[in-house]
């Protein structure tokens, strides 16, 4: 009974880390349009995200002291995600949208089962070849249908791969103390040391700039819901998830997120989609779900 309650909150909690990425690529969108800078965004929103959860975790008293031997493991995190992360995503946002964006951050588990091939050896069945051939079809058809400008597409493009890239890296790093630590203590401190790396790069590129910006209530809000719901709280739900699950059925839940992303960005900054592209993502959705298909069999 107890066991059934457990598993029970644990889905809804990777349901809940999934809907809040999906529509965080939508606050971003909006951040930028306003006139905030990559740099600058993320800055802040790391800033919001790590006052926010020291003092959430000094309440509860679940902050953990990270072990000297593992500090290496947690620099390496930040360095992954949150910073090359964040800059490659936003960066790349700027070219293309929000939706495209998502389409591409949710190949995450398909390269994440061709790193497993390559690096620990684990089968790799047909069933992922026939997977990444087609959800990469339909990544080339979202980016590239309906869309006047290539050059700016593809740029945008490949950095979002970067983010993806890294996000294995992130992958890779945090199964060496993920069960060491409890999920606040490794947001907090990826969050910590991720603003330290942003803050030298915020002083060389942006704070000349930061003068023009305008930092309006739209903006400050949706900062507000990235950094308490899209930094925060998904990824602590999303570490509990992991811990539960596994990072394979993890995983799956983020197909949903490319669809929430265009319903959201629908209703909230009028983006619509081609049929090409529409086909392009029940494509990518449809080869993420054959591509774990013998896993989960």
């Amino acid at each position: 009974m107890h066991s059934n309650k457990v598993s029970y909150k644990i889905y809804i909690q990777i349901i809940l880390a999934n809907v809040f990425w999906g529509f965080s690529f939508v606050w971003t969108d909006i951040i930028l349009k306003s006139g905030i800078t990559p740099i600058t965004l993320v800055l802040n929103r790391m800033i919001f995200a790590t006052i926010l959860l020291g003092l959430w975790a000094k309440h509860v008293g679940s902050l953990q002291k990270i072990a000297i031997k593992h500090l290496k493991y947690f620099l390496g995190l930040a360095m992954c995600e949150p910073f090359l992360y964040f800059l490659c995503e936003t960066y790349g946002q700027t070219m293309i949208s929000p939706t495209v964006t998502s389409v591409i951050v949710a190949t995450i588990p398909l390269f994440t089962s061709l790193l497993g091939f390559i690096v620990l050896k684990e089968k790799f069945g047909w069933s992922t070849v026939n997977g990444v051939i087609i959800s990469m079809i339909g990544v080339i058809a979202v980016v590239f249908a309906g869309n006047s400008d290539v050059g700016g597409q593809f740029i945008g493009a490949v950095l979002v791969f970067g983010a993806v890239i890294s996000a294995l890296g992130y992958a890779v790093l945090v199964k060496y103390i993920m069960h060491r630590y409890n999920a606040i203590t490794l947001v907090f401190y990826q969050n910590l040391i991720g603003l330290m790396y942003f803050i030298p790069c915020f002083l060389i590129v942006d704070v000349s700039n930061l003068k023009d910006m305008k930092f309006t209530f739209e903006v400050i809000f949706s900062l507000f819901q990235l950094s308490v719901f899209a930094s925060i709280i998904a990824f602590i739900f999303y570490s509990n998830s992991v811990k539960a699950l596994g990072v394979t059925k993890s995983g799956v839940f983020c197909y949903i997120i490319p669809v929430l992303t265009a319903l959201f960005a629908f209703f909230t900054v009028d983006e619509h989609l081609t049929t090409v592209q529409w086909i392009g993502m029940a494509a990518v959705v449809s080869g993420l779900f054959i591509s774990q298909f013998t896993k989960a069999k």
